[in-house]
């Protein structure tokens, strides 16, 4: 399983490590998980995990290669947000742990739930994506490198220019293999590559080549962020 680092969280004196694999599921690692509980070492969490062996079933935790001090990858038990509750549960009552339970309330569920929604938004960048794709194959313009143009076009539109292709923004990220949808990173971000994707499909059904639909688009976006900058 591949995860990402997506942010780094404080709680306690302790900096916690989100991860996020390409479901857009949350994990935490073993370590950090007993840090934040209370125990001296991870071996803690190791017990409960020995005395209760459900809490290695993929509902509540999976082993993940993460890199480590020393620069090299280990496997790595790292437990979803229904296995850090899960813990929560079993672990033994401490002021410090219980501190931790209203963190998780409200920090990690705020990633849970806001992760929810993302993976509905890419839901819906699929279905559009047909769409799209299918538009590409039937226009009239249509090129063999099509596909990678407006692939590219729509990175540079969606990140504002701050990558100007895939794979130039595979590369700046360090994820060689993603789709752009899985290297957006909220919700807004996949509702306007939805939105985007839309606007191609409609203006390739009108009949308009690659160049027409980029110098629609880069004005018409030119004149939306004029008139957000005057208010």
């Amino acid at each position: 399983m591949n995860l990402q680092l997506v942010n780094q969280e404080l709680f306690n004196g302790i900096t916690c490590d989100v991860w996020r694999n390409d479901n857009h599921e949350i994990f935490m690692t073993t370590e950090q998980l007993a840090q934040c509980i209370g125990y001296q070492t991870r071996y803690g969490i190791t017990k409960l995990v020995q005395k209760n062996k459900y809490l290695k079933n993929r509902e509540f935790s999976v082993s993940a290669k993460l890199a480590h001090g020393d620069g090299k990858q280990y496997d790595t038990r790292v437990f979803t947000f229904e296995g850090i509750k899960e813990i929560l549960f079993l672990a033994p009552k401490s002021e410090t742990a219980r501190k931790f339970r209203e963190w998780t309330r409200s920090v990690l569920n705020a990633y849970f739930k806001g992760e929810l929604v993302k993976a509905k938004e890419m839901a819906k960048a699929t279905i559009t994506r047909r769409d799209l794709s299918t538009a590409i194959k039937e226009s009239p313009h249509f090129e063999p490198n099509y596909h990678v143009i407006f692939a590219n076009m729509l990175t540079a539109l969606v990140t504002n220019g701050k990558y100007k292709s895939v794979q130039g923004m595979r590369k700046a990220l360090g994820r060689p293999n993603a789709k752009l949808k899985q290297m957006l990173d909220s919700p807004e971000e996949l509702q306007l590559l939805q939105t985007y994707e839309s606007s191609i499909t409609n203006l390739l059904d009108l009949g308009f080549d690659r160049h027409q639909i980029k110098e629609f688009l880069t004005t018409k976006k030119a004149h939306a962020d004029s008139l957000a900058t005057d208010a």
